[in-house]
């Protein structure tokens, strides 16, 4: 009697590699990798592959929880891959902007350093993954528990830097400009937002500015983050020398 057929390539089989959701992990980073390839040369190109690469992002955890394909490989992958495409975006925006460049640093500082001690003291507590519902903090308890809400925040982050990566570029600085009062004109022609032959805010600086709300919590969000998760390994030290 033949045996019984082994789980389907939709169900939990034994190669993790070829899990749905890593195999759009895989795809995640291509997609990234190519667009960082052509950020020097087309920018409407490395928009385009960003965007897919972070669309990507959202379906590896739906396919992952839909075909029971969670994965602590996917897990990191996912989260590695995230830290990485933001920190390559910050980059790249500070060559492009070479006065602003301490900010972007310290923006990718504090997105590694918030993200990587939250993961270490959720693993020394037990905790399967960094987003952690049941933090002590009550801020990144409900930063985590609102889905929507973050995930609002983490596209503000995204929609704000390609967007300043797009003002880099005179075609996007000359698109869609609205008039400005003469003295806005020369405060936003100084931070590198505003097209002063075209006197007037590009229409993709106005999407930059309706994104800072939420750029602003996310970085809040990661300071509580940093602070609480520095705080949980203190904790363990001392527990362990009690």
């Amino acid at each position: 009697m033949a045996g019984s057929p082994g789980p389907s390539f939709f169900e939990r089989h034994d190669n993790v590699y070829l899990y749905v959701p890593n195999l759009i992990g895989y795809a995640r980073i291509a997609f990234a990798l190519y667009g960082f390839a052509v950020a020097s040369t087309s920018p409407g190109a490395m928009v385009l592959s960003y965007a897919l690469s972070f669309v990507c992002d959202e379906l590896d955890g739906r396919f992952a929880r839909m075909l029971n394909q969670t994965s602590t490989l996917g897990q990191v992958l996912d989260m590695v891959t995230d830290r990485v495409a933001t920190s390559c975006l910050l980059a790249t925006l500070c060559m492009l902007f070479p006065a602003w460049h301490l900010a972007f640093v310290v923006l990718l500082g504090l997105d590694i350093f918030s993200h990587w001690f939250q993961m270490y003291s959720t693993l020394a507590c037990g905790v399967s993954s960094h987003k952690d519902t049941n933090s002590r903090s009550r801020v990144v308890r409900f930063y985590y528990q609102q889905r929507l809400f973050m995930g609002f925040c983490c596209v503000c982050c995204e929609v704000l830097y390609l967007c300043l990566y797009l003002l880099a570029w005179p075609q996007y600085r000359a698109w869609g400009v609205l008039p400005l009062p003469q003295t806005l004109l020369q405060l936003g022609g100084s931070a590198g937002v505003c097209s002063a032959e075209a006197r007037g805010i590009p229409l993709v600086a106005l999407v930059a500015l309706a994104a800072l709300p939420g750029v602003a919590v996310k970085q809040f969000v990661n300071v509580v983050q940093l602070g609480n998760a520095m705080t949980t390994l203190v904790q363990l030290d001392t527990a362990k020398r009690q």
